[in-house]
Order: C-alpha cells, then structure tokens, then sequence
C-alpha cells in the first residue's frame, strides 16, 4: 500500500518539476468553478467563467513554449502538433469513447441523433461549431443536453493550437527582416487580440448564443495569454505589489463567477474582468511574504486538483448527462456529491494512466515500462486512427437515429392526415369508449418528441426567444384583421398553449399574438432560476408591457412553469413572491381595461420522479410504466391564489386534460403528452383545443359577443 501511494504521489508531481504553483492553483479554481457550475449553477451563476481562466492559462503556457523554441531556432510544427496531441486527445477520446458506450447502454433512441451527431463533432474537435450553428444556450441544462456539449471549449482550443504557432512563426520571420527583437510578435499577437475582442463585443451583442462558442470571439482571450508570456519574461512586478496583485486578480475571478449569470452578454467585454484577473495572478507569480496568496496556493490539496484539473473537466459533464438516465431519476443532492467524488477519482486514474504515460519523455512510466515511442508524424497518424474509432461509430449512431426519424415522421404525418376516433384529448371525452388498440402507434413517436413544439418549426420557429434577448417579439397566427385579439404572454410554459389557442383563433376568425420568452414569466417581481436570465427578463417585461399597452388586446392569457424561483422580500416565501409578482402584473392590464385569463400550469412529471416522459417511454414496451401520481406531479400554482388577489382575472385549470383518477398518464388516447420533462406536445395541445375552448367559453364570453357582434 505505501509503495502505490508513493507512485500516485509521485506520479501527481508537475512534470519536470516545471509547473508554476499559481497556475496550478488557478487551474484547480478554474475547473472547479465549472463543476460548482454545473451541478448546482444557482449558487454559482458565473461558474463559467472558469473556462475563460483556462484560455488565459493556454495562451500563456502555448506562447512561451513556442517563443523560446524560436528563439532557439529549434521549433518545429511536426513536434509541436504531436505534443499537443499527446498531452491532450488520449485522455479526451478515452472520455469520448465511454460517453458513447454509455449513451448506447443507458440513452433511449429518441436522442441518439443528436448525441452521436455532437460526439463526432467533439471527436473532430468542431463541437464548439456545431453548438454555434444548432443556437444552443449554454446556460440552458436541459434534460437533452448534450454529454459532450463541454468539449466546445476543447475545440477551441484545439483550433488555436492549429493556426497560433503558425502565426507566430510567420511574424518571428517578419521580425527578423526588420530587426532582432520581439516587437513584430508583441504587435501581431496585440492586432489579432484587439480585433478578436471587438468582434466579440459586436457579435455578442448581435448573436448571443452563436457568440458564446465560435473560436473568433475566444481568440483574444488566449491571445492576451501570449501577450502576457512577453511581459512576465521582460517586467517583473514590483515585490511590493505581487501580493495585493495576487488576491486582486483571484477576486476578480470570483467576483465574475459569483456576480455573472446566463443574462450576462458573454464573452464580449465583460469577459476582461476573469480574463483580467487570471493574466494579475500569474503576472504576480507566488511570493512567500506575509498574508500572500503562495501559502494557499501550495496546498497540496489544490496542487492536486491542478495537476488533474483537465481529466476533471473531461469526466464531470457526461456523468452529469448520463447519470440520470442510467437512474431513472432526476439528479438530488447526494447524487450530485457521489458525481463530484467519481469524478474526482476517474481524473485521477486518467492522469496517472492515460495523461502521463503520454507526456512523460518516450512515455514511460516511473518503473520504466509501458513504453509509448510513439513520435513526430507517428503520433499524428495514430491521432487521426483514434478519433476516426470514436468518430465513426457517433456518426453511425446519429445515421441510425436520423433513418429512423425520417420513417417515424412519415407515419406520423400518415395518422394527422386522418386521425382516428378518441386521438388525444378525444380519449377524455366523458361517455367515450376509447382505448388503445394492441398495434396503436404512439404519435408523435418518442425519437420525434422533442421537436414537436409549435416554436421549433413551422411558422411558430424563432417566436419563443431565449438567452440575453430582449425584444417583444410578436408572432401573429389567425385573422391578423380580427376585431377579437388575444395575446398569449409568458415564458415557455406559455408557449405551449399555443397549437391548442391557434386552432380555437382559426376556428373563431380571431387573431392570436404570442410574446413569449424561455425562462420568464410575465410578472413584476425578478426569477432567479438558474436559466432565467433575469436581467434580460426584466427589460423583455418592461418591453412586453409597452407592447401590450398600444396593442389594443381584447385578451391576455397568461401561464407559467410553476415551480419557478423569484426574489422574495422580507420573510416572504418564494410562493407568495410569485403570487405577489403575478397579481401585480395582472393587475395593470386590467386598469387599462385589458382582461386577463390564466391558464394552471400541466403537472411536472419531474417531481414525480420521472426524468424524461419520452426517453422513460421509449424505454418500456408498456407506456403506462410512465405514469405518474397526480399528487406528487401537480405542483402548487401561484397562479391559482394571484387569480383570488386579482379581480378582473380569471382561471382555466385543466389538470383534468392530464390526469385521470389521480394518475397523469404518459401516454393518453394514443398521444405522447410530454415532449421533454415537464413541456406538453404540440399533437397533444392541438387535440386539447376543443376541450379550451369550452373553458374559454366561461372564463371570456365577451370574445364570442365581440365575434357575433363584429
């Protein structure tokens, strides 16, 4: 036992005794600042920031290295490139490698499409493109989340590594015909740093979630990590100032991670505070004068997580991902311990397995054996072998996948075009006599689920808006000429209503508007939902408002998530902030002489248990093993009480269009009620139009006397 102890901690030494302990450090706040972020992001809304930490960390170490190897007239791109690889891909298709196992053992079908698809982009190193081009909202951990969506800032540097030592030998070359200093390198590496941030800046603004992933707005980062490779070796801080610098810097870098949140425009310029704060730190380097940083730098506890620091970003995600759907459970606080310690302990055999015995010189390890001579264009080759092994069989998931959607939305368009007796809602009709024959197919398929939502495609696609936007954006379905106008506002729970509330405009000759905005309910009190965004949220209600105000709506029908989180003031709780929150918003239309209905939130199979109705139905043969309790699945509604506390409003409560004699069922007259883990299907709220329509009848009868008056 003392003998493999000794070897773990030797092997846990920076290599070559060369690492800087404040970088390790940093490396050990970065990674864990992401972890902290992912499992439990509303504590730690700018968690991650970490990210922008490693880019600083890559820029810094990747320039020095390349610089000094110019200088000495001994850089060569063959060995530079397989360096990179060594250090980097083994560990990473190792991680790739399970994830697929895991995602063919434990992921229903419905996501091996999508899944595959990222696993081959992060294979090939072009996840952060493939995030970009699919609009994906980093902050937004939903239940389809990809298991690699946190190799985007592998590719990124990956594609750095690809074109930076290029760059820099090109301008060594430039320098040496004016003269034999380092001022063309500063001055290139300055130009395509500033030129990265600006189109940061513009491009966070113009396209927020694109931004956040493509390689252009990241560069500068990485960049200002090279600039400081120049200045650490030419100006040393004063003695003085190393530690004030020191905590300065670490604040900075909590600060941002403690202070930002999803509605923060990110990266743009408000990404130089952690990136400011990483480059003082290492600017600073460690000093052992009295109340400096270098005493909790050299921990060992932190050195170790450091040295680990990039296996724990590789393993952490996809057990994040996963591990619910290997459970059938939804993740609760031990669940998410047991994933920060397995996480800890797979980093550790990967740095001592994987990581090392291909950094070391020649590969061997401590005893000598297990040799790895792999070398130069070798590496490169058996690189490309490794990545094509992960890649080919991600694709060949995600091929399979897309055939089978293909057939599935074939038969599905099949069925609407003449749907049979008792479909959907039909099913609940009281005195029917429906029940699913023994070959009834369920529509829409579970592999098509998550798609059928009315803003996802159709003319409903870009209606719902998400991430920092703010615009009170307006899709108008129906008679755009109706004298009767109604107005559906809310966030995405909201939204949902729609397919149902177009049928019964279309029905009726009105005109329906949606204003609808993921993650924010229409309300005067601020969410602090890990996804809401609050600031944005803010300014879309204030925009809303404004919207509503000069629309000249005969109606507003309102609805929302019900277990959102709000500011709460005093000793209020979060309910009654909620409550608090609605009324008053209600209550404003209502003074302009606007109506307003609120529709009760559907129950949430999730506080019942169930992770993903559609993975949990693609899983069982039996649907009905997907059922859950009504009791345990209806969650308190703030709406009902904000309705009493408001006059003028009234309530449309249709628990009974998803739940029968207390059991909300999965499946319900042959249709997938959930599309995700807590949203209703399109096909399933189209089916309920008729019985809304009667609920609307009482809640609103002055829009039929509109219609028969008009």
């Amino acid at each position: 036992m003392a003998e493999f102890s000794s070897r773990w901690k030797r092997y846990l030494k920076p290599v070559g005794g060369s690492v800087r302990p404040e970088i390790q450090a940093l490396r050990a706040l970065a990674v864990s600042l992401v972890v902290v972020y992912h499992l439990w992001p509303s504590g730690l809304s700018g968690g991650y920031v970490g990210v922008d930490v490693f880019f600083v960390i890559s820029g810094f170490l990747i320039t020095s290295h390349i610089v000094k190897e110019i200088d000495r007239g001994q850089f060569s791109l063959v060995s530079f490139y397989s360096r990179r690889a060594r250090r980097l891909l083994p560990a990473s298709l190792l991680v790739l490698s399970a994830t697929l196992t895991a995602t063919f053992v434990f992921v229903p079908k419905n996501l091996w499409e999508e899944f595959g698809h990222q696993i081959t982009a992060s294979a090939l190193y072009v996840e952060n493109w493939a995030l970009a081009s699919n609009a994906v909202d980093y902050s937004a951990l939903a239940s389809d989340a990809s298991p690699v969506q946190h190799f985007w800032s592998l590719s990124v540097e990956e594609q750095f590594y690809l074109f930076w030592p290029l760059l820099l030998v090109t301008a060594a070359v430039l320098a040496r015909r004016f003269s034999s200093n380092r001022r063309h390198l500063v001055i290139v590496i300055a130009a395509v740093s500033v030129a990265s941030l600006a189109y940061s800046i513009v491009e966070t603004r113009n396209d927020p979630s694109a931004a956040y992933f493509v390689t252009p707005t990241r560069v500068w980062e990485l960049g200002i990590g090279g600039l400081l490779a120049f200045a650490v070796d030419r100006w040393k801080l004063p003695e003085f100032t190393r530690v004030p610098a020191s905590w300065v810097g670490i604040a900075a870098i909590v600060y941002a991670s403690y202070f930002y949140s999803s509605s923060t425009p990110f990266p743009g310029w408000q990404a130089l505070i952690p990136v400011g704060g990483a480059c003082v730190v290492i600017w600073a380097g460690t000093t052992h004068r009295r109340y400096g940083t270098s005493a909790l730098f050299a921990l060992r506890p932190i050195q170790a997580v450091g040295d680990v620091s990039y296996s724990l970003y590789l393993w952490h995600w996809p057990l994040i991902v996963i591990l619910p759907f290997a459970l059938g459970a939804e993740l609760n606080q031990p669940m998410r311990i047991g994933i920060v310690l397995v996480s800890l302990v797979l980093a550790f055999v990967t740095r001592v397995y994987v990581e090392l015995a291909f950094i070391r010189p020649h590969g061997a390890d401590l005893e000598g054996r297990g040799r790895i001579r792999l070398k130069g264009v070798r590496v490169l080759v058996a690189v490309l072998a490794v990545m094509a092994v992960v890649a080919v069989p991600a694709a060949g998931m995600s091929a399979y996948a897309s055939t089978q959607i293909a057939s599935a939305e074939t038969r599905m368009a099949d069925i609407l075009a003449n749907p049979p007796a008792c479909f959907g809602a039909a099913a609940l009709v009281v005195g029917s006599v429906c029940s699913p024959t023994k070959d009834s197919e369920i529509v829409p398929s579970p592999i098509l689920a998550e798609t059928d939502d009315f803003a996802q495609k159709g003319p409903g696609l870009g209606c719902q808006i998400s991430g920092a936007q703010t615009s009170a954006r307006q899709c108008v379905f129906g008679d755009v000429n109706s004298k009767v106008r109604i107005a559906l506002v809310g966030d995405s729970h909201a939204a949902q209503w729609q397919p149902a509330l177009a049928e019964i405009a279309v029905e009726n000759k009105w005109s329906l508007t949606t204003l609808v905005r993921s993650s924010c309910p229409y309300s005067s009190v601020l969410p602090t939902n890990a996804n809401d965004n609050s600031g944005a949220c803010v300014t879309w209600n204030r925009n809303v408002g404004v919207a509503l105000a000069e629309g000249g709506f005969s109606l507003v029908i309102v609805s929302t998530l019900s277990d959102t989180h709000f500011q709460r003031q005093g000793d209020e709780t979060n309910f009654e902030a909620a409550t608090r929150g609605f009324s008053e918003a209600w209550g404003k239309l209502i003074e302009s002489g606007t109506p307003v209905v609120a529709i009760r939130d559907n129950p949430l199979p999730t506080s019942a248990g169930i992770h993903d109705e559609p993975s949990c139905v693609a899983s069982h043969s039996d649907p009905t093993q997907c059922d859950v309790s009504e009791a345990k699945a209806l969650v308190a509604d703030p709406q009902v009480p904000a309705v009493i506390d408001t006059p003028g409003s009234r309530l449309i409560d249709l628990t009974g269009a998803f739940c029968i004699s207390k059991v909300c069922p999965a499946v319900i007259g042959d249709v997938l009620v959930y599309r995700n883990k807590q949203h209703i299907t399109a096909t399933y709220m189209s089916t309920l139009a008729p019985i809304l329509e009667q609920k609307l009848r009482v809640a609103a009868p002055q829009l039929w006397a509109v219609s028969v008056a008009g």
